[in-house]
């Protein structure tokens, strides 16, 4: 694999650096190896935050970079006083610390803490813990921002400074406290936003692919889905997506999108074995879920209090205007169609879990519909940005003079 001496080329060297050893890193936890094999590629996961500072020189690798190392600086001065990160994330990852294994949580103790979700994050924050020598939850939080800058990196290429400054912008305002809290929902909508990318790079023609393109796509792909249970359900409707919109204009199958998706979810796949091994499920597989949609289907303002929750605010209605009027152009330029689609097909999956949820439905969007409509909001600027400014990230890299 070969890499063009450009700061950008550096950055996407670093990104790659930083998914190879942190996925290595959970391999090794999988297969009962802990202890200084792991630490040492956690320190190769840091290593390669430091091989990105080569890229300073160029504004669109140097603005991602500051703007990541300053949410790490905030997340490292500020508690962790939120209810997911501190019962979810931070928990497991104390388990896995204390307990020395990967599997930790999978005896089932305190169920509420979601026993079922991929440990990926709870192990580098384990991690981070094992290299201070002791738990600090200060330290393994600021894991879940550091973590934004392999997805920010690999999609640098092909990004000019005004996109950076319009994405790091939105990510900022809908990410908002969550960004360095140790939530995992941001980091699930940018990985999301950067497997889109990478897959119709991927999709394209022959000049405009990358040797280790398909490589890249694997590794988001296998993080996304390792960040959370809904990630791998956008995952597949980001593939769903590019090999649909590829099948419909190109008349072709996307085998080397769909071969990176095949490889990036064996990880998860044994994750979940061993999930199902352990006969832990969630609350939503657990329950009646034909019988809670039927009757919320037939109940009134059920689907409305949904809809309105996860559709009525302005960052989601300012895109849609914008793709509405120009309806003509997204047609026209299958990335802006692409992102289109995968968010549409995302607001549905919403829709459907919301209507199927176990939990008094008011007190569930209240708490969780704006976290999980993020990936929509990323997808949906994707899609406007594209259209309006005539530009495309999926494109081969061009110098940035900005």
């Amino acid at each position: 694999m070969s890499f063009l001496p450009t700061a950008a080329d550096r950055g996407r060297r670093a990104a790659l650096v930083m998914l190879v050893s942190l996925l290595l890193c959970y391999g090794l936890a999988a297969v009962g190896v802990m202890g200084w094999p792991m630490l040492a590629l956690f320190a190769v996961f840091l290593a390669g935050t430091a091989l990105s500072l080569l890229g300073l020189r160029e504004l669109r690798v140097a603005i991602p970079v500051l703007v990541v190392l300053a949410l790490v600086g905030i997340s490292l001065g500020s508690p962790g006083d939120a209810w997911d990160p501190r019962s979810i994330w931070l928990f497991h990852a104390k388990r896995i610390y204390l307990d020395g294994t990967l599997y930790a949580q999978l005896d089932d103790y305190a169920p509420w803490s979601h026993n079922d979700y991929p440990a990926l994050v709870p192990l580098l924050m384990a991690a981070a813990a094992g290299l201070l020598g002791h738990w600090n939850e200060l330290l393994p939080k600021a894991v879940a921002p550091l973590l934004l800058l392999p997805a920010l990196l690999l999609i640098a290429p092909g990004l000019r400074s005004r996109w950076w400054v319009a994405l790091l912008a939105l990510l900022l305002r809908v990410g908002r406290e969550m960004l360095v809290n140790g939530y995992m929902d941001t980091l699930v909508a940018l990985y999301a936003l950067t497997a889109v990318v990478l897959a119709m790079r991927l999709r394209g023609a022959d000049d405009s692919r990358r040797p280790g393109d398909i490589v890249a796509l694997a590794l988001v792909l296998a993080v996304l889905s390792l960040l959370k249970n809904e990630g791998a359900v956008l995952a597949a409707v980001v593939v769903g997506s590019v090999v649909l919109e590829g099948a419909l204009r190109e008349r072709r199958l996307c085998w080397r999108v769909l071969l990176a998706f095949v490889v990036a979810l064996l990880p998860l796949l044994a994750w979940k074995t061993s999930v199902a091994a352990a006969h832990i499920s969630n609350d939503l597989a657990g329950s009646d879920l034909q019988s809670q949609l039927l009757v919320r289907l037939t109940t009134d303002g059920g689907s409305a209090m949904i809809l309105k929750r996860l559709l009525l605010d302005e960052w989601m209605l300012a895109p849609l205007l914008v793709l509405a009027v120009l309806w003509r152009r997204v047609l026209q330029r299958p990335l802006a169609a692409v992102a289109l689609l995968a968010a549409l097909g995302y607001i549905a999956v919403l829709f459907l879990v919301y209507l199927s949820t176990p939990q008094d439905l008011a007190w569930h969007l209240q708490t969780s519909a704006v976290r999980v409509r993020q990936p929509v909001v990323l997808l949906l600027f994707l899609a406007a940005t594209v259209a309006v400014w005539r530009a495309d990230p999926a494109a081969p890299a061009t110098p940035d003079p900005r």
